[in-house]
């Protein structure tokens, strides 16, 4: 993958988040591990109140209940209020019909949105990596250009810090710091899209331009000017159009 030489404290986003009550998504994955951990760094500089909640899918039986017990156990190490909940998510997404994995992101998100309530930021553990692995997958089912934006660094009040950093930082930053964290098996299979993506399709791009994420990067923030230009003009537009009871053509 690409050579950077910022670190991932670097690249490490902190805006939003000066005096916030934080509610960290923590999978116990690599991922959240270095954001729930460089949060508790950044505790007293920011003034920051930090929380972690843990949905458990029941997908994976033995392994699921391994990352709660983990997630448990790290944050009684370090001091971490933490909130965990358990949904038979493959279950719910029959009595819905909607796929097991907009199912659990539904479940996740309604989750911490209820731990975060009317004071909380919601922080998620998406990185650069995530986003282009998210663009490709738009890419391929058809979209416009709100897709290929990709993963918005701020959204209401969630908010993604960690989206300027690679896996490969994530994972030299717990190197540096010791931390442990567990891997997702369901992440090694091909038979869900975006892991196909990311074990087939990412390294191809990477195969012909070593710096891919950082242009990927550079796409997506280009993009996301443009479509915030074009909406802000659109709403611009609609606003003179409002008249007493009608609109105005």
């Amino acid at each position: 993958m690409s050579n950077n030489k910022k670190h991932f404290e670097d690249k490490f986003s902190t805006e939003f988040l000066q005096g916030k009550r934080v509610v960290v998504g923590f999978s116990g994955g690599a991922d959240s591990v270095s954001l729930l951990y460089r949060l508790m760094e950044l505790r007293e500089d920011l003034g920051l109140t930090v929380e972690a909640v843990h949905l458990n899918h029941c997908l994976r039986g033995e392994e699921s209940l391994r990352d709660e017990n983990f997630v448990r156990e790290f944050c009684r190490q370090y001091g971490v209020s933490l909130q965990v909940k358990q949904i038979d998510v493959a279950k719910l997404a029959a009595e819905t019909g909607l796929s097991v994995e907009t199912c659990g992101r539904e479940e996740r998100y309604r989750f911490f949105e209820e731990v975060a309530g009317t004071d909380g930021m919601i922080a998620t553990a998406h990185t650069l990596s995530d986003n282009m692995e998210t663009v490709v997958f738009h890419m391929i089912r058809g979209t416009a250009l709100k897709g290929l934006c990709g993963i918005p660094a701020v959204r209401g009040n969630i908010v993604r810090p960690l989206l300027q950093c690679t896996r490969e930082d994530v994972e030299d930053y717990c190197r540096r710091k010791g931390l442990s964290f567990v891997t997702d098996s369901s992440n090694l299979s091909t038979d869900y899209l975006r892991n196909k993506i990311r074990a087939e399709i990412i390294p191809k791009f990477f195969e012909i331009n070593p710096s891919a994420d950082r242009s990927f990067d550079r796409m997506i923030t280009a993009l996301q000017k443009d479509e915030e230009y074009l909406d802000g003009m659109a709403c611009g537009l609609w606003n003179e159009m409002q008249r007493d009871g009608f609109l105005s053509l």
